[in-house]
Formats: C-alpha cells, sequence, structure tokens
C-alpha cells in the first residue's frame, strides 16, 4: 500500500505534501483513513506539511549576449564557431523558439559554461572601471577647456 505520509520518528512528525493534506481534508478519502491511522498510532508525533522544492533554474541570466562573449571565450574568437552560433541565432530569430534553440544548442555544445563565467565577468567590471574612467577624463577636459583650475587628490 502506497501512502505519500511519511513518519519521521526522530524529529516526532508526521509530514506530508501539501497535495496529499488537501486530500486527506476530505472526509473518506483514502489520504485521511492513512492520516487518521498514522495519526492514531503515533498521538505524540505533529503534522507537517511541506510544500513541493522549486526546481532551481541551473541557466538563470544566461542570456544571448553573455552566449556570444563565452562562445568566443571558449573558443578563442574561432571564426567557425561563432558564426555556427549565429547561424542558430538567425536560423530561429523568427520563431517562437527564439531563446530556447539557441539556448538549447550553447548547452549542448558547450556544457562547462559555467567555468568560463568569472574570466567574462571580470572582463565586464574591466570594462565598466575603462568607462567610469573615460567619463572623469573628459569631464577634467571639459573642466580645463572651461578655465576651471581642478585639483583631485
Amino acid at each position: 500500500m502506497k501512502t505519500n505520509i511519511k513518519i519521521d520518528a526522530v524529529k516526532k512528525e508526521i509530514t506530508m505534501t501539501k497535495a496529499t493534506a488537501k486530500r486527506a481534508s476530505i472526509f473518506g478519502t483514502t489520504e485521511y483513513e492513512h492520516l487518521v491511522k498514522a495519526m492514531k498510532d503515533f498521538p505524540n508525533f505533529t503534522v507537517k506539511i511541506t510544500s513541493p522544492k522549486a526546481r532551481e533554474r541551473d541557466n538563470k541570466g544566461l542570456t544571448k549576449p553573455l552566449m556570444k562573449k563565452l562562445v568566443r571565450e571558449m573558443t578563442n574568437n574561432s571564426a567557425d564557431a561563432i558564426a555556427a552560433f549565429d547561424g542558430v541565432i538567425k536560423c530561429y530569430e523568427e520563431s517562437s523558439f527564439h531563446f530556447s534553440k539557441p539556448k538549447a544548442y550553447f548547452l549542448a555544445k558547450y556544457p562547462n559554461w559555467r567555468e568560463w563565467l568569472p574570466t567574462v565577468e571580470e572582463q565586464q567590471e574591466q570594462v565598466q572601471a575603462e568607462q567610469v574612467a573615460a567619463v572623469e577624463e573628459q569631464e577634467q577636459k571639459e573642466d580645463s577647456s572651461k578655465g576651471f583650475n581642478t585639483f583631485r587628490g
């Protein structure tokens, strides 16, 4: 006899899922009978209802631009690899699979893509630092052209 009710003797709990608890709340169902029997057998145990674990999204944050950067990084700017990935993107551009198919291709072709993330992130940080430096340099030029004598220490 299969039941979705579990007895945890260490924690002194009768555990069931939210769906089982909903069915057990209806008088006469098999889940109700199982719960009543468990509560009679273990009167000092508490009933705990668990919610199903959320499915973890392993590829969260994976975008087309990031995939392109990773392809360039992982293949040392191989023209063939970049052209192949761009071809997959163009092939599905107008379809409802405009993201899922290129993503599936990328994940199949480059399963170890996570190992390359730090290098791409480091490059993005470097680009941001260069942009900040360029803005500061531009501001200094504008200040000096207006005749202001600026001192930054």
